[in-house]
């Protein structure tokens, strides 16, 4: 089941997401259009357009605005996916070849940049003085969640501070859609701080998911490498934790494999093993779990509907899911 099958009216409102994403490409005929068309035409879950069009919807119904600003969070994301590629030196992205391992790092770079500018373009008129310094901020944020993580990179981080870089990085940019859905959908200020709320804490268990996933993998369905966050040195949530059960020891241990020149599949390998030696992985489920009870429980204070039913099973059974049918 797809989260489409829960709330099928997303499909046609992501459709038109779609077009107004389209028109980036589009009306650009040159390199920078194309490169944009291979960046965004891929098999991306487009989750955080799902949410801010979930919570117009709990609020009355996307509208115009609604569908546009889903446009602009979508173009900010895959920019920021293009700047992670490059930090990561990743090779590919969704299955297929990422832009920097195709293009390198400088137009990359511009690619990226490109894509965030255009995204901003993409305000509607009579919105872009609020939101406009409001997405400022959260791209802010997710630069200031990557740049922690890369700098404490093969240091053992406290529980909380990988928290803040999650927040970071991932939960200010859904917060910002669960409010946004419903200001745009004109509903009042006690459903908007629910839904950023519900956002805010579904985003961090979507890190901290995908931090787990990268670690034990996913039989290929991520379209992603596996085993990265280890060759980065990054100290993740079921690393966190098995230092903290394993007290000296794992952290040594880790350490150990972090210190070596080159992080190799075995080095991958002997990670895995050090977390299972201590449970971390059941105990990191739990924690995301816990996350998206939270994330839930925000969701009392939202009127029952088929929209907010939605929302409730990508927290549940469909969680992490993609949207539609054919994307990872």
């Amino acid at each position: 089941m797809y989260l489409i099958e829960t709330y099928p009216r997303l499909a046609s409102l992501l459709a038109r997401v779609e077009t107004g994403i389209a028109e980036v490409w589009k009306s650009d005929p040159g390199f920078l259009g194309e490169a944009s068309q291979r960046a965004l035409s891929g098999r991306g879950k487009r989750l955080r357009p799902s949410v801010l069009l979930l919570a117009a919807e709990c609020a009355g119904g996307a509208n115009d605005t609604s569908i546009a600003l889903a446009s602009v969070v979508e173009l900010i994301h895959a920019a920021s996916l293009i700047h992670d590629d490059i930090v990561d030196d990743a090779p590919s992205r969704h299955g297929r070849r990422s832009a920097n391992s195709l293009w390198g790092n400088k137009v990359s770079v511009l690619l990226g940049d490109y894509l965030l500018a255009r995204g901003l373009g993409l305000l509607p008129e009579g919105q872009r003085e609020h939101y406009a310094p409001v997405l400022a901020t959260v791209a802010a944020e997710m630069c200031r969640g990557q740049v922690r993580e890369i700098r404490s990179a093969g240091e053992p981080l406290q529980l909380s501070e990988y928290m803040d870089i999650a927040l970071w990085k991932t939960g200010k940019l859904f917060a910002f859609c669960g409010r946004a859905g419903v200001e745009t959908a004109e509903g009042p200020e006690t459903l908007a701080s629910a839904m950023e709320s519900f956002g805010e804490r579904f985003g961090v268990a979507f890190q901290f998911a995908d931090d787990i996933l990268d670690l034990v993998g996913t039989l290929g369905r991520s379209g992603k490498p596996e085993g990265r966050d280890v060759a980065e040195r990054k100290f993740t949530l079921p690393l966190i934790l098995a230092a903290q059960e394993g007290g000296q020891t794992a952290s040594e241990r880790l350490l150990d494999i972090f210190s070596e020149k080159d992080v190799t599949e075995e080095s991958v390998q002997i990670v895995r093993d050090i977390v299972d030696d201590y449970g971390a992985v059941e105990r990191a489920w739990a924690e995301v779990t816990r996350w998206l009870e939270a994330a839930k429980g925000q969701l009392d204070l939202v009127p029952e509907s088929d929209a907010r039913a939605a929302l409730i099973s990508a927290c549940g059974a469909l969680f992490p899911m993609p949207v539609m049918a054919g994307e990872t």
